[in-house]
């Protein structure tokens, strides 16, 4: 199960999952582009796909996307918490306004933490499940104009290890961090393009460049490993 899966990283990410073999459950806010995803996993991978068009803020977000895995064979083995957002207002941190302090810690932190508790016992069925939380640099060190943004993912950092140790031996719980990831690897705006100089490997992420990392924290290949930040950033120095 994927959140904040109809684009970018969330999307790429869908569609490795489901050419690997995996049937997927697919969470987005927007209904037309993660119908369209879905009809594009399905046509590429023959894999069954369950598409869930709901804001995880919402406090029936975890019983909705919870009711949709239901209609797919087998359990929740693998849980993806992309979903984010960077807040409407960037400046310095003591200047965001409360509201957006809210979404902030809704959409990155909490709606995570509450899909964690809902979805914990289907994947401690197993033995063997596992929980990705997307993270960022900009909760590693700072970054100008992201307070809110940062804290937000660097709580969610302190999560992942504090699920870990409490989920464990069952279910492993690991971060995935990565650099500036567009979904073909251009820059969207000149912000991203001045950022290439701080990147060893000259240029942004593709969202498939992440692929192989989740697949390797969802997998049996990671049996070993949780509690641990899996950074794919081209060399750059956070």
């Amino acid at each position: 199960m994927i959140t904040g899966a109809s684009l970018n990283i969330g999307a790429a990410i869908s569609l490795g999952f489901a050419a690997a073999g995996a049937d997927v459950v697919l969470v987005a806010r927007g209904r037309e582009r993660l119908a369209a995803h879905a009809a594009l996993v399905r046509e590429r991978t023959g894999r069954n796909v369950v598409e869930v068009a709901v804001d995880v803020t919402a406090p029936e977000a975890p019983e909705v996307i919870e009711e949709a895995a239901g209609k797919l064979p087998g359990r929740v083995d693998v849980l993806v918490n992309n979903a984010f957002t960077g807040g409407s207002v960037l400046g310095p941190v003591l200047e965001v306004p409360e509201p957006v302090w809210d979404e902030v810690l809704q959409t990155n932190l909490l709606a995570p933490m509450r899909l964690c508790a809902r979805f914990a016992p289907t994947l401690a069925e197993s033995g063997r499940g596992s929980i990705i939380n997307v993270v960022s640099g900009s909760g590693l060190l700072p970054s100008p104009s992201l307070g809110a943004y940062g804290a937000s993912k660097a709580a969610l950092w302190m999560a992942t290890r504090s699920l870990a140790v409490e989920l464990a031996p069952a279910v492993r719980v690991n971060a995935l961090c990565p650099g500036v990831t567009t979904e073909d690897g251009q820059s969207a705006h000149p912000a991203q393009a001045q950022l290439l100089p701080l990147v060893p490997l000259r240029r942004l992420a593709r969202a498939d460049e992440l692929v192989g990392a989740a697949i390797y924290l969802a997998s049996d290949a990671s049996s070993y490993t949780t509690g641990e930040l899996l950074i794919v950033n081209g060399g750059r120095p956070w």
